[in-house]
């Protein structure tokens, strides 16, 4: 097995499906889907990259995994390795029931722990968003799971009999917090009440680091939604997951 070769690494979530092909230490050729279209089209997606070699990728939609899994038998691939916190090889974990970890969440903290200053806070805003822990010596130790901010606009558009479903703003204005109509008072409620909330989330979490002797040296953020919430002093990586399904795949392989 060329381990150099280039490596398609896909990562499936709730909403989105993105991929891209990493080669010599880039991503070139990078694509996204919804998921829900993923569900009919997993082949004609996989076709489309004009690549036959060897698949790293990490889902926390079984269904959209099923669909995978028929498409890689109908399509002549190389090897395929799904990532998850069992199967990987240097990111040390300290959390009890490691099979409870998304795998996205595993990706995203092996490329932390591969690349950034420890101790590090992984925040990845998406359909949920995820905090995640990772220390110098104990590695994974856990997180915090939040609805994500399309996910909190969307319990008011189905839980309740008169607001509307609302869509999250390609760019969020703050403004005036005093909504002229029901929309606005959503959107309000979103641009004024998230980024302080992350904001708390992310102090608690620092604290409880310091109660164990150590102080956050990193702070990355990933996922669609960062763009509009973010944090003083964080890196965005928008390739994060990705790039540590590619990392996972080398190290693996490396062993062998």
């Amino acid at each position: 097995m060329k381990k150099n070769a280039p490596l398609l690494c896909i990562d499936i979530g709730n909403t989105t499906c993105r991929g891209a092909i990493w080669t010599d230490g880039k991503f070139i050729q990078q694509k996204v889907t919804r998921t829900n279209d993923f569900f009919t089209s997993a082949d004609k997606w996989l076709n489309g990259w004009l690549h036959k070699g060897n698949i790293c990728y990490c889902s926390v939609v079984p269904k959209a995994e099923r669909f995978l899994h028929q498409a890689l038998k109908l399509i002549e691939f190389g090897n395929s390795f799904s990532l998850n916190a069992e199967n990987q090889s240097f990111l040390p974990i300290s959390y009890p029931i490691p099979s409870e970890i998304g795998a996205d969440r595993i990706a995203n903290s092996y490329a932390t722990f591969k690349r950034y200053p420890l101790p590090a806070v992984v925040i990845d805003l998406g359909t949920a968003t995820t905090f995640d822990v990772i220390l110098k010596k104990q590695g994974y130790v856990g997180g915090v799971i939040v609805p994500g901010p399309q996910g909190m606009l969307d319990y008011l558009g189905n839980r309740t009999a008169l607001l509307p479903n609302v869509n999250v703003p390609i760019k969020i204005q703050e403004g005036s917090a005093i909504g002229e109509s029901t929309q606005q008072a959503m959107i309000s409620g979103l641009s004024h009440g998230y980024l302080p909330m992350l904001k708390g989330i992310l102090r608690s979490i620092s604290n409880d680091i310091e109660l164990r002797g150590e102080k956050i040296a990193s702070i990355i953020q990933t996922g669609g939604e960062s763009k509009n919430f973010l944090l003083e002093g964080a890196i965005v990586n928008h390739t994060l997951t990705l790039e540590g399904l590619a990392l996972a795949w080398h190290d693996k392989h490396s062993q062998s």
